[in-house]
């Protein structure tokens, strides 16, 4: 497969997130598969954009016309324990003194 010269930063593209974490983004793109390569910043450039296995440009800022998914949370990050708040908040209001 050919890689086309397009301007991939000025194109609206909507990254997929991978499970490998040193390319953590990838796309589709007029045919072409596009990752993001994670580089050894502050030496390198932040990131690197790959098409079809070719380096096209390194860049530090994301483009504004790309989308990113929302990060995943981690075990750490996990949503607070409704159950535990509601207990909580009912063994308080029954100490309440009326």
């Amino acid at each position: 497969m050919r890689t086309k010269t397009l301007n991939y930063l000025a194109k609206t593209i909507a990254w997929k997130r991978t499970t490998d974490p040193q390319y953590p983004f990838a796309a589709e793109v007029e045919g072409e598969r596009c990752i993001i390569r994670l580089n050894d910043f502050p030496s390198e450039h932040l990131y690197t954009l790959l098409v079809n296995g070719k380096e096209i440009v390194s860049f530090d800022d994301w483009s504004v016309k790309w989308s990113r998914p929302a990060k995943e949370k981690t075990a750490g990050q996990a949503a607070p324990n409704k159950s535990m708040d509601a207990r909580r908040k009912q063994r308080l209001s029954s100490k309440v003194v009326r």
